[in-house]
């Protein structure tokens, strides 16, 4: 089975969880044996192409391939078998980036038409060859890129549409709102069956005061696919309410971690007297609900003055939340290191001794996943996909910064708490692996293929 795979960003480049799943995903699909060639809307080169065959070909003017012969653990994990790994990623020269809004997309795209630029003499700019790469050269497609986040929304769509009729594959599979117009621009050309993949929804990263553009090209793609994959059951009944899509239409396919390997190399034992560290980790927006952490920090602090709070991640709620922290008197006990990644996220992880993530919708949260995979405890809001399937983390309203301050207390200071969380955690987690999301994968790939997909002409929604 070959798949036509849409998505908007691939580790290490990545600004969320959506990169993460969409690695853990094509790896585990790879070892199921469906081939999957993988669109990003730009390859840097340095992805990790060890199971995969990567393809970055200038403005999609050409498809190479390479097949990659690796070694595994076989079935019995005490002999190497070889395995052949058929996963592509074809790079489309396009500047969309995840977590986009219209307003972000047009600076970006300012920014990219006067990037790197300087005077060599009055009236005279020379332009260096990065931008004539990337911004002022014609897209293979008679385009120059979008002057608006929804203009190149539809321009990736059509330089899509082009690329689909040139390869053989069997279906589409399109990851988020991004590529839901290519998704269904690839089907309209070539009459392949669409399955979109929900990973979060306009609702849950704007609450009420939503985009209207993306909401209705969310619509768009949840309504006019063959089949629909929700990453839980919370966001497949705020698909239902929010686009009035049949319920019979969503399949639930919960997200996997995989178990780090790496653990053992970064693992490191804070110092004795070392103070107790609370750990938040992830974009810092509205939707992820950073101020409920920093109030509830207010409170633990009155009651352990030595703990120490970290708020890691980048967002357009960052600075604010410095400023609260100012406000309350409590800036002194937090760390603000940015956006993190590699080897620094691992020691984070192992640093901390408990993960809060208190969001106010989320469709499911990799991160506390990735927590208890690095042994460290943790504390979710209710209002989340994987507390459907975490039973043994404390989970909490993310309104309720009482409670949550009472929950982080509670971790910190009882430590044969923190260890049943632990041991019980360590389970859970070894049980929430991709294989079992492929597998789930697969079984709708096969029941849309048993079905005759039907070709309208596309309309787009904005």
């Amino acid at each position: 089975m070959r798949v036509l795979m849409l998505g908007w960003e691939y580790p290490p480049h990545i600004s969320g969880g959506l990169g993460t799943a969409c690695e853990g995903l094509t790896r585990a699909l790879s070892q199921e044996g469906v081939d999957v060639t993988f669109i990003v809307p730009r390859a840097f080169g340095d992805e990790d192409a060890a199971h995969m065959n990567l393809v970055s070909p200038q403005n999609a003017r050409e498809v190479v391939s390479r097949t990659v012969t690796r070694k595994r653990k076989g079935p019995d994990s005490h002999r190497d078998v070889e395995s052949i790994d058929t996963l592509e990623m074809i790079e489309l020269d396009s500047i969309l980036r995840p977590y986009q809004t219209p307003e972000s997309y047009e600076t970006r795209h300012t920014e990219f038409r006067t990037r790197r630029r300087r005077e060599i003499v009055p009236g005279e700019t020379t332009i260096e060859h990065e931008d004539v790469e990337f911004v002022l050269e014609d897209s293979g497609s008679g385009q120059h890129y979008g002057d608006d986040l929804y203009a190149e929304v539809r321009r990736y769509a059509d330089l899509t549409g082009q690329l689909a009729e040139r390869i053989d594959f069997d279906l589409i599979h399109a990851h988020d709102w991004m590529t839901y117009p290519a998704g269904l621009e690839a089907r309209r050309r070539t009459g392949k069956p669409l399955v979109v993949h929900v990973h979060s929804l306009e609702f849950d990263r704007s609450g009420e005061h939503v985009n209207e553009g993306i909401h209705r090209i969310e619509g768009a793609g949840i309504n006019g696919a063959d089949r629909v994959i929700a990453v839980s059951h919370y966001t497949k009944a705020v698909a239902v309410k929010q686009h009035g899509v049949d319920p019979s239409m969503i399949n639930v396919v919960h997200n996997g971690v995989t178990r780090a390997e790496g653990l053992q190399r970064y693992h490191l034992e804070p110092a004795p007297d070392a103070p107790p560290m609370v750990l938040f980790l992830g974009r810092v927006t509205y939707q992820k609900g950073p101020e409920f952490f920093v109030r509830a920090a207010q409170k633990v602090l009155t009651r352990a003055p030595r703990t120490r709070f970290v708020m890691a991640g980048s967002g357009d709620m960052l600075e604010s939340m410095k400023k609260l922290a100012r406000q309350l008197g409590i800036f002194d006990s937090f760390e603000f290191p940015g956006f993190v990644r590699g080897a620094e996220l691992e020691r984070i992880f192992t640093m901390a001794d408990v993960y809060v993530m208190p969001s106010r919708s989320e469709p499911f949260g990799i991160s506390p996943l990735e927590a208890m995979a690095y042994d460290t405890p943790v504390i979710v809001s209710r209002q989340s996909g994987v507390s459907e399937v975490l039973r043994h983390a404390l989970k909490v309203d993310y309104w309720d910064v009482d409670r949550m301050a009472q929950l982080i207390l509670a971790v910190v200071r009882h430590q044969s708490l923190s260890n049943e969380m632990l041991e019980m955690g360590t389970r859970e987690v070894l049980q929430l692996h991709w294989k079992a999301a492929a597998q789930k994968v697969v079984h709708v790939y096969h029941e849309v293929l048993g079905q005759s997909p039907v070709v309208e002409e596309l309309c787009y929604p904005f």
